[in-house]
């Protein structure tokens, strides 16, 4: 799919890294990446098809980028903040929805060639799992002793509820910290 056959898509084009900024501390700005890579500002893109309706933007969430990677299609949410794991998912639906509806496109195409990544800031979210279905505490070192059972098993853990989603909606489902997601972009 190129991205660039849709005026909306065309016309909201920005870097990754601008993506990931973070400004809400004016003071103190934070990316999630340095990555320059051209993806599509889907936040405007929201904005603009909510616009079009006669809506605001309000009335729906998206995630942050947009692009073509790797022959995928991937939906990126940056969240240098703790993560909502039903924020993430409104988004995830909502994203899906617009796109969709721009490309003419059905979930079917999502679940065969698309991808979607969650990079979060890893010392903001110590407990990924804000709604404990267990009594088991999760921490940055349980975290990693999973990740490291998860990589002997070939398997990757996947953080926020968000499994349930990959083969259903999507092709792949990751959620990274900076460091992975950095990581994945070099492969």
């Amino acid at each position: 799919m190129n991205l660039n056959d849709y005026t909306l898509f065309r016309d909201n084009k920005t870097t990754l890294k601008e993506t990931s900024k973070d400004d809400s501390d004016k003071m103190n700005v934070q990316y999630l990446t340095e990555s320059n890579l051209s993806v599509v500002d889907f936040d405007r893109v929201k904005t603009c098809y909510a616009n079009h309706y006669g809506c605001s933007e309000e009335a729906v969430a998206s995630v942050d980028a947009l692009t073509v990677w790797k022959n995928k299609i991937a939906f990126v949410e940056f969240k240098n903040g703790t993560v909502n794991n039903r924020k993430i998912k409104d988004k995830l639906r909502d994203s899906l929805l617009i796109f969709g509806d721009i490309t003419g496109s059905t979930v079917l195409t999502a679940r065969e060639n698309a991808v979607f990544i969650v990079v979060y800031n890893q010392e903001k979210n110590p407990l990924p799992n804000q709604q404990k279905k267990e009594k088991t505490q999760d921490s940055v070192s349980r975290n990693k002793i999973g990740d490291y059972i998860a990589g002997k098993a070939n398997k990757e853990l996947i953080l926020f509820d968000l499994e349930r989603y990959m083969g259903l909606y999507f092709r792949e489902v990751h959620t990274y910290t900076q460091e992975q997601f950095a990581d994945y972009l070099r492969l």
